[in-house]
């Protein structure tokens, strides 16, 4: 290959074939041999094949185009307000855990259905973010939650007056510019309630309502997510005794952190919905990475779904719509 540059060589050849197509002489104004090997390999195939070759081949291409669209069209849009990864909060307690929702943290329900008497999956949105609830459950599966709001001592306050316990006061972080404070709800949900000291109340890449994973053995549950989920780090600070991590999985961010002595440090196993393309693929990959199967793929009403649980007992639920 002589050493024209690359995209010049490119223009040369692309000049000469379409010369050769349209009848007249094709010339190549450099020697090069291998661009003189491809136009002799341009006139061997311009009359390989028949028109109706050409035309069959021209449907089938646009035909397979046409289904990977729809396909695409199928798999990639949620819900509005959904993310990849959505909390789920199952508990036995019925409609006051709604009203808590809506009076403290003002919680807008979106979708209540009935699943058996006292029984119902409700979707509710807090800021820009979805929750799942499923309330009347003959188990309670508590999660660790993260929710960013412009005003934190006022919902702190709040969230205190309705009966959460005050685990950490509101003060600010010292491994990041965020002032929270950490509360257990009447269902033993622990809520980390933030504000972000900058020009946004809500860190860079966040949701106003994410999933916070509190476990011994943060760093092994780091890369259990970049295994099964692709996930990528975004931060991490580390201090002696502890550890917080900030993960990205599809289009969410989620926290990560090192269980520690205290009340508002301690081990939590979380459930998520997640929406991805291909809820078989991501199922085996889980699994791969060392999770254990609670519910293979199968097709639901709403989309296809399965389910596995990681080593420290975290719930992760995938589905396509």
């Amino acid at each position: 290959m002589s050493k024209q540059p690359l995209i010049e060589q490119i223009e040369q050849l692309d000049r000469a074939i379409t010369d050769m197509l349209s009848g007249s002489v094709a010339m190549l104004s450099s020697p090069d041999p291998l661009l003189i090997e491809l136009l002799g390999v341009a006139r061997d195939l311009r009359d390989l094949q028949s028109s109706d070759f050409r035309a069959s081949l021209k449907a089938d291409l646009e035909r397979k185009m046409v289904m990977k669209a729809n396909i695409v069209h199928a798999a990639a849009p949620v819900r509005p307000g959904f993310r990849t990864i959505t909390p789920y909060l199952v508990l036995p307690s019925g409609p006051e855990y709604l009203d808590f929702l809506k009076n403290v943290f003002g919680a807008e329900e979106t979708l209540r259905h009935e699943t058996g008497p006292g029984r119902a999956h409700v979707e509710l949105r807090i800021g820009d973010s979805m929750i799942m609830v499923g309330i009347g459950a003959e188990r309670r599966v508590p999660a660790g939650l993260m929710l960013y709001v412009p005003n934190v001592d006022e919902v702190y306050n709040r969230a205190v007056a309705a009966g959460c316990k005050a685990l950490q006061p509101v003060e600010d972080a010292h491994w990041e510019p965020l002032r929270l404070g950490t509360l257990l709800d009447p269902e033993g949900n622990g809520w980390s309630i933030c504000t972000y000291r900058g020009a946004n109340y809500i860190s860079e890449g966040r949701q106003s309502l994410s999933a916070g994973f509190c476990v011994a053995g943060a760093t092994r549950l780091v890369e259990f997510m970049k295994q099964a989920f692709d996930a990528t780090e975004v931060q991490r600070w580390e201090w002696p005794g502890g550890m917080y991590a900030s993960m990205q999985i599809g289009d969410s961010v989620v926290g990560v952190a090192e269980a520690g002595n205290h009340e508002w440090m301690a081990p939590v196993s979380v459930m998520v919905l997640m929406y991805v393309p291909d809820a078989d693929a991501v199922y085996h990959q889980a699994l791969r990475a060392g999770a254990t199967s609670l519910q293979e793929p199968a097709n639901q009403s709403y989309g296809r779904s399965g389910g596995v649980v990681d080593a420290w007992g975290n719930q992760w639920y995938m589905a396509t719509p």
